[in-house]
């Protein structure tokens, strides 16, 4: 694949495997050659050993230590290493860059991405929205609970729980039709199932109507939780949960709906076999799901995701698949700042954690991702802010103080299977029209100074991939997060209440 130019020719000449000297005290460049490179190894060594002079003895303090001995040829050792090594990755980066670009044209992804962020911000919009539809579903739980109110059976399991009498509330049973209308206000309708429709504007379709369809399966957990009534403690109320649904994203585009994106979610609750029954305050769960999304025939794309949780640790996995060829694959174990129900844990943001043991991001089966976040809450608290604050040349020293702070906390390389060792990432200030961006980067090899890998690749490769890339992966865009988001936002809708 064609290697991409490095737009800055300090970048490059400090990657090439081979560093030009200005003069003659360079350090590592022994031999006076005006290059840093295993000439230089063979020289230091041999001086060492009282075999030979060096040209330029003044470049052979290599650790800074005052001293030229073997350590110097041991951290000399490690500059050339890694030097070649860069060289290699930097042109890793660019080839991976460039076919990641490619394989990112995916405008039903990015569809599904924007469609529901504006759908989430409708709904933080009415800042009522979801106390109000809570109040809805729970007056339409209670009427069907009542209309289901049923004696127990002698010997049954509800009577050795000490119940009297039950009813049953089916979560699936929703059908609500909620119209948005773009302001901030919304009506609600009857319906099949429970769908969201709404205005938005989306990259390669316009500004036209959307609609999330949330259709559940037949196939239910059957739980129970306290009716939490005063005086009829006798009471069992049942939940059926659905096992999974399904989730549609439809367009209409030219007076005709279509189809952008589908999502098949599923449930996995522990399930005793000496009990007919689940409880919703389980410490373990398990979501998995599939996101199809398709704009064209040429544009096919699926995204596999899968959300675990035992006590306090969670797992969290996807991969992107476009026209069968793997994309991007991720995997994350946290830790949640405490352990929780399943219907608890669903009614936080999930993703607010109090440490990352370990992230794995793989990029077209080769660079490769990696680290871990102390204080994973703290971390995002920070990162968040940093963000926000990123405005003017008054802010620096602040965000400064932010970066060090994030960069304290968190544990990242940059590997590749065809590389020999790891490269630390650090995150670094970036300035741009006199505004400040956070971004990933390398430490220069000579210097403490960090080089953002935006500034390794190849600017028309950067131009390429960034907008389809920060529409369908960053967590401002992410598609499998929305999905996630809006699920989350959708379960503590539901009027389930807390295990026995």
């Amino acid at each position: 694949m064609k290697h991409y130019r490095i737009i800055l020719v300090s970048v490059l000449l400090a990657m090439a495997g081979r560093i030009l000297a200005d003069n003659r005290s360079v350090v590592g460049d022994v031999t006076g050659d005006g290059y840093v490179n295993a000439a230089d190894v063979t020289a230091l060594a041999d001086f060492v050993l009282g075999r030979g002079e060096l040209v330029n003895e003044a470049a052979a303090n290599v650790n800074g230590d005052a001293t030229v001995d073997i350590a110097d040829v041991a951290a000399l050792i490690n500059i050339v290493g890694r030097t070649g090594n860069r060289s290699e990755l930097i042109s890793l980066i660019n080839d991976n860059a460039k076919a990641l670009a490619d394989a990112l044209k995916s405008e039903s992804l990015n569809a599904t991405s924007q469609a529901f962020a504006q759908l989430m911000s409708l709904i933080e919009l009415d800042k009522n929205f979801i106390a109000n539809i809570n109040t809805l579903f729970k007056a339409i739980s209670q009427r069907n609970a009542q209309l289901s109110l049923t004696p127990v059976k002698a010997g049954s399991e509800l009577a050795e729980m000490g119940y009297l009498a039950y009813m049953t509330v089916d979560t699936g049973g929703y059908g609500v039709r909620v119209i948005f209308d773009g302001k901030g206000g919304c009506r609600v309708l009857s319906a099949d199932n429970l769908e969201f429709i709404f205005p938005a504007t989306v990259d390669g379709i316009g500004t036209t109507l959307f609609k999330v369809i949330i259709k559940n399966s037949n196939n239910c957990y059957q739980t129970v939780a306290d009716a939490k009534l005063p005086n009829v403690e006798h009471l069992a109320l049942i939940n059926r949960l659905p096992k999974s649904f399904t989730m549609t994203l439809t367009a209409l585009i030219d007076k005709k709906e279509q189809t952008l994106s589908e999502s098949v979610v599923s449930l996995e609750l522990p399930e005793t076999p000496e009990s007919d029954y689940v409880r919703l305050d389980a410490s373990s769960f398990r979501i998995t799901g599939k996101q199809s999304t398709y704009l064209n025939d040429k544009d096919a794309s699926a995204l596999d995701f899968s959300l675990s949780m035992e006590d306090a640790n969670m797992d969290f996995d996807y991969s992107f698949m476009c026209d069968g060829e793997e994309i991007v694959t991720n995997n994350a174990q946290m830790v949640l700042s405490q352990a929780g129900s399943f219907m608890g844990q669903m009614s936080l943001d999930a993703f607010n954690i109090a440490d990352l043991k370990s992230f794995t991001i793989r990029v077209l089966n080769d660079l490769t991702l990696s680290g871990s976040i102390a204080n994973g809450a703290a971390f995002a608290a920070d990162y968040a802010q940093a963000i926000k604050d990123r405005q003017s040349d008054d802010s620096a020293d602040a965000l400064y103080e932010l970066v060090e702070s994030l960069n304290s906390s968190s544990i990242i390389q940059l590997t590749s299977d065809k590389i020999a060792m790891p490269e630390p990432v650090r995150l670094c200030l970036v300035k741009k029209d006199n505004l400040y961006t956070i971004e990933p980067g390398i430490k220069d090899i000579y210097s403490d100074d960090v080089i953002p890998i935006s500034q390794l690749v190849d600017s028309q490769v950067m131009e390429q991939f960034n907008k389809p890339f920060n529409q369908s992966f960053t967590p401002s865009g992410n598609s499998a997060g929305s999905v996630l988001r809006f699920y989350s936002t959708f379960m503590r809708m539901l009027p389930l209440t807390g295990g026995k």
